[in-house]
């Protein structure tokens, strides 16, 4: 699991990067910036990370545990449920 937040953390950062190269060039750069484009969706693609899993922190020694776990896989603290959320 450590690994893959160190990846989604590389592609969040190439995706601004990329998206900041879109946003700062000419008409004709931005036919050659396509490519580049292409290219990173299709490796993002090929890495088939899936959504991101909704995670908390355990209040009591703060390890990181999936959003839905009854207990801390740490220190077994038994969670609160978490209350629904409303969009």
């Amino acid at each position: 699991m450590r690994m893959t937040v160190g990846v989604r953390k590389a592609i969040e950062a190439v995706d601004r990067e990329v998206a900041r190269l879109a946003g700062h060039t000419s008409a004709e750069d931005a036919m050659s910036l396509n490519p580049l484009q292409t290219s990173w969706g299709t490796l993002v693609e090929l890495l088939a990370l899936g959504p991101r899993m909704d995670r908390r922190a355990c209040p009591h020694c703060g390890s990181i545990a999936m959003r839905d776990a009854t207990r801390c896989g740490r220190c077994w603290l038994e969670f609160e449920p978490l209350k629904e959320e409303v969009t």
